[in-house]
């Protein structure tokens, strides 16, 4: 079962691994990210970072979109981590049950509006969050569980 759905540009770090993991009671998981599935080194270090307790597994788009009716049958408490908005929105439509998406940390970049202080979108990447939106999907921005959650769904 997806319980967390996470967009953060750091993908697996301290956070996620103590904060995220424990108040939600993850059992597994899985990073889609284009990048980091392509590269062994991020993938050796995603797993290097693995708690001992937590399955891990790093999938791009095309392998997520592969194994979709797998990971939608998941039994296991799962958090599911993307590194970029636009990957994100292709798949978080196909995702069973998806409420709500954390925008945890989207980095600053040329021609970006600052949304928070560690959420910065660019116009396509607004675009892709306010289809999710229109799909009744809340869109909210939080670092950690015990900060303040605030909503972007105001702000695109």
């Amino acid at each position: 079962m997806i319980k967390v759905v996470r967009i953060d540009h750091r993908l697996l770090h301290g956070q996620v691994i103590f904060a995220w993991t424990k108040s939600q009671g993850i059992e597994r998981i899985i990073v889609i990210d284009n990048d980091a599935a392509g590269d062994d080194f991020k993938k050796m270090s995603l797993k290097l970072s693995e708690p001992a307790d937590i399955k891990l597994s790093v999938f791009s788009v095309t392998q997520a979109k592969e194994r979709m009716e797998k990971i939608n049958k998941l039994k296991s408490n799962t958090m599911v981590i993307f590194g970029d908005v636009l990957q994100a929105g292709e798949i978080i439509p196909d995702l069973n049950g998806i409420t709500e998406v954390n925008y945890g940390g989207v980095k600053n970049r040329p021609d970006t509006k600052r949304y928070s202080n560690a959420v910065f979108l660019n116009d396509e990447e607004v675009r892709s969050s306010q289809r999710l939106k229109e799909q009744g999907i809340t869109l909210f921005m939080q670092q950690v569980p015990t900060s303040k959650r605030e909503s972007l769904d105001a702000l695109i």
